[in-house]
């Protein structure tokens, strides 16, 4: 009896202590940068800094990369650095890197294809170390164009997580027309496979598709430069809704909508030199955010449901609805070319 009992309470001992370290395990939280200068960026760009200002730690979104680009250029004049928070520090990479909302998945999307036409996934699950390569041929979606006596291939570009973590979408951009899209292709969770999704010739020149709030629907920017509007499409690809809004979708941060969904943001002036908010169930403009001149100005998106992430004198920084800055995350040298990517964090 004795010897029962004193089973059964290691058993549980066991099983407790097996818990709680799962818990914690689960509760630790993703690294993110310090503070302190950008790799690559002074040295590369040779005109300013960049650097991280603020404690990035709890906040509701991560910086995961960034791009730069180098005024004094001797081969490729554009590098890509990516955070690596096992390492807890940036690496240069080779093409666009794409993290889960929970921190648990990296998809590294290389910039050139080994043949043309056939695009390759690396899949890296961060809990256990382990990766994986997900090879996807466009062409069995979208065909290539041998117009002009050449060929072209159709690319995907701009990976974004949904919000729940679960779908992973790329913009597929005709072969004989890159700023028009063929569709998107939507890779889900857990094994990864794809599914293309026709939507002819939306308008890409920046961003591509994104998501809306809950991950139920995606959108993009419809028509020609001057003159455009924000189309929204279900999971089948059918248009639910069309906005007569100004500007490219802002998708960084929490993305173009805001959490509660009950607004977007757009960059919505030549040479995106302001942040358009609107309402999501009338489309009437909310409020008209200028963006301070600096070396790219720039919308990025949401950053809770009362701020956005924009360019500030600073550089980059968290904005409210009446354009006052209330943190700078980034500081950056003024004509400091420099691309940074924030996405949402759970």
């Amino acid at each position: 009896m004795l010897g029962r009992l004193a089973s059964s309470l290691v058993s549980v001992l066991v099983l407790t202590t097996a818990t709680a370290t799962a818990t914690a395990s689960a509760a630790v939280p993703i690294p993110q940068p310090t503070r302190g200068p950008l790799p690559g960026a002074t040295e590369r760009t040779g005109n300013g800094q960049a650097a991280v200002i603020a404690d990035l730690n709890g906040r509701p979104i991560q910086l995961t990369s960034y791009g730069i680009l180098d005024v004094h250029p001797q081969g490729d004049p554009f590098a890509l650095w990516a955070w690596q928070p096992g390492r807890r520090r940036f690496i240069k990479t080779n093409g666009e890197v794409a993290v889960s909302p929970d921190g648990r998945w990296s998809v590294a999307h290389p910039g050139s294809p080994r043949e043309p036409g056939k695009e390759r996934l690396r899949i890296l699950d961060r809990t256990t170390g382990k990766s994986r390569d997900v090879a996807i041929d466009l062409t069995e979606y979208t065909p290539a164009s041998t117009e002009n006596g050449g060929t072209q291939y159709p690319q995907m570009r701009w990976p974004k997580w949904s919000p729940d973590g679960q779908k992973l979408l790329f913009t597929v951009s005709l072969a004989r027309q890159g700023d028009r899209s063929a569709g998107v292709l939507i890779l889900g969770l857990p094994d990864f496979t794809p599914r293309f999704i026709k939507i002819h010739k939306a308008l890409v020149t920046v961003g591509g598709f994104e998501w809306n709030h809950d991950g139920t629907r995606f959108l993009v920017r419809h028509g020609r430069l001057g003159g455009t509007t924000v189309r929204l499409y279900d999971l089948q690809g059918k248009a639910t809704r069309e906005y007569q809004v100004r500007g490219r979708p802002g998708g960084d941060g929490r993305g173009v909508f805001s959490p509660s969904g009950k607004r977007f943001v757009t960059a919505c002036l030549p040479l995106e030199k302001a942040a358009c908010v609107w309402d999501a169930v009338t489309g009437k403009a909310v409020t008209r955010l200028p963006i301070a001149p600096s070396g790219r100005p720039t919308t990025l998106g949401w950053y809770d449901e009362k701020h956005l992430l924009i360019s500030t004198a600073a550089g980059i920084g968290i904005v409210d609805l009446k354009g006052r800055v209330t943190e700078t995350l980034l500081k950056l040298g003024k004509k400091t070319q420099i691309y940074p990517h924030f996405s949402a964090l759970k």
